[in-house]
């Protein structure tokens, strides 16, 4: 599985497979609920992705099938990767060839792709506002040098979780959040009714903006959150990346709230230390942070736009 990361062939079916969901979604978003199933059979990047994607994954499936056939479920040298996640949790279900090279697909596009906008964010972030290396490093320099790499290092990294959680807050990936459809007339405390069949969402911005959550709302603070906990003395935890919170709906929240939500911010973290500790970032052309896109309801990050990394020298 390490040497299919690296595939070039594999990685850009990963991508392609983002973009043709994306195109198929719009597309079918504007054909009658009832020609949906006929539009849908017309489109075929999807199948050729899943068919180009079968190429890749069926030896290795099949070699992971005789082997846990051999030496059972749990044999001791069995590789900790995505295949056998995927072949524990389906048990007897859904385990042909084609089921898990969907669910290794659909994952990959859950996964990669909003880490890699959200990691953007970060680095637009950092390559503007250089105040914040040296804070930055100094604390990871402080943690690991002391305690290594590991979970609940990373979980010290309070600074870094800070700058992750603030570039979030004020970059995402659409207007809105938590989008839900009434099954049937709803009517609020306050007494006003949301017809059957209405839509209902949160809005991003107004929400991570609010001037009665935080102070100077439009404004980047790298290190707000940080200081939120110090002085919420014991309440540390609140202010993390992972909470969940109505001042913060980036991950949702309640019981459908995202449950990647702590791999993804280890993963982030880790990539922002990374960088923080092994390179100098600035933008290319030397001016300030680039605008995201809007497109409809949905946000991304400017992809034209360029960051030179230069790599530290030793100290």
């Amino acid at each position: 599985m390490e040497m299919l990361g690296r595939d070039p062939d594999w990685l850009e079916l990963n991508k392609t497979f983002t973009i043709d969901i994306a195109k198929s979604v719009l597309f079918l978003n504007f054909v009658p609920s009832a020609l949906r199933p006929f539009a849908a059979s017309l489109i075929r990047s999807i199948p050729n992705s899943i068919k180009r994607g079968t190429k890749h994954l069926e030896p290795l499936l099949r070699e992971r099938f005789e082997q846990e056939a051999k030496y059972g479920e749990d044999w001791t040298e069995r590789p900790n990767d995505i295949v056998s996640w995927m072949l524990e949790i389906t048990k007897d279900r859904q385990r042909s060839v084609r089921d898990l090279v969907i669910a290794v697909l659909l994952t990959n596009f859950a996964a990669i792709h909003t880490t890699t906008m959200c990691f953007t964010y970060i680095m637009y972030e950092l390559a503007t506002r250089p105040e914040y290396v040296k804070p930055l490093r100094d604390e990871i320099e402080a943690v690991i040098n002391e305690e290594g790499w590991s979970k609940d290092s990373i979980r010290k990294l309070r600074k870094v979780d800070s700058f992750v959680k603030e570039s979030m807050r004020l970059s995402n990936f659409s207007l809105v959040t938590m989008s839900r459809k009434a099954l049937r007339d709803f009517t609020l405390s306050d007494g006003t009714t949301i017809p059957a069949g209405s839509t209902v969402s949160v809005p991003f911005t107004p929400v991570h903006t609010d001037a009665n959550d935080y102070s100077d709302p439009s404004v980047f603070d790298g290190f707000r959150f940080e200081k939120l906990g110090e002085q919420d003395s014991g309440e540390n935890m609140k202010h993390q990346f992972t909470s969940l919170g109505v001042d913060y709906v980036l991950f949702g929240n309640g019981r459908h709230a995202c449950p990647g939500r702590f791999f993804v911010a280890n993963e982030l973290k880790v990539m922002l230390a990374h960088v923080v500790m092994n390179y100098d970032v600035k933008m290319a052309d030397g001016k300030g942070r680039p605008e995201n896109w809007q497109f409809g309801i949905h946000r991304a990050p400017d992809t034209t736009a360029q960051i030179f990394f230069r790599k530290r020298r030793a100290p």
